[in-house]
């Protein structure tokens, strides 16, 4: 570590530094939104994963890049059409509940 103390990115905010001077009008209607019209929002979901499980996911997303062809599978991708799975089949969603049954107790 540094022993030179800089300033965070916090500090930068409150003090301006880094932003981006005004706009005049027509630079500001070149800019398109940042969400289209009929967007839905996106809603941040953190995981916490025990080691093994993290390997389990790491390693089932480096088989599904080989199957699909590509470099690489990202957890994020891989998370988004595992929870499409489990709510578009029945069956999948039933096994979602069985293991949490299992981790219950019940």
């Amino acid at each position: 570590m540094s022993p030179t103390k800089r300033p965070s990115a916090v500090d930068g905010l409150r003090r301006g530094v880094g932003t981006v001077p005004a706009a005049s009008a027509n630079q500001a209607a070149a800019v398109p939104d940042p969400a289209p019209a009929g967007a839905e929002p996106k809603a941040r979901v953190t995981l916490n994963l025990p080691a093994s499980m993290y390997r389990d996911i790491e390693r089932w997303t480096t088989e599904a890049a080989g199957t699909l062809g590509v470099p690489r599978v990202g957890i994020q991708d891989a998370m988004r059409a595992m929870l499409q799975a489990v709510v578009l089949d029945k069956s999948i969603g039933l096994v979602a509940i069985d293991l949490l049954r299992r981790e219950r107790g019940a």
